[in-house]
């Protein structure tokens, strides 16, 4: 995106609609298998969505490029992160995960 460019890594394991995945991960889901993501899409009915905003929204192309350009940016604060501690380094990952992938 304008000329940068990120690395992606998945940071859950389990399901392809896992709603507690990064936007970034949507993203990567969207782009990589278009299927799937369709197939998450459809389980957004009635008002309900994975997040707040719906995965129809989050694939408009602004808004791609917005994830897109956030996920670049917080890798880069990463990698020039010279704390020891791994509190820092994870300090924007969200602060719930899945019980599935976490036991």
């Amino acid at each position: 995106v304008d000329g940068q460019q990120g690395e992606y890594a998945r940071s859950r394991s389990g399901c392809f609609f896992c709603f507690f995945q990064q936007k970034i991960e949507w993203v990567w889901l969207y782009e990589q298998h278009p299927d799937l993501f369709q197939r998450a899409i459809a389980y957004e009915r009635d008002g309900y969505t994975w997040m707040e905003e719906s995965l129809s929204d989050l694939i408009k192309p602004v808004r791609l490029r917005q994830i897109k350009l956030d996920a670049i940016k917080k890798q880069s604060k990463a990698k020039g992160s010279s704390s020891m501690f791994l509190l820092d380094i994870l300090d924007d990952e969200e602060e719930v995960g899945c019980a599935s992938c976490f036991i």
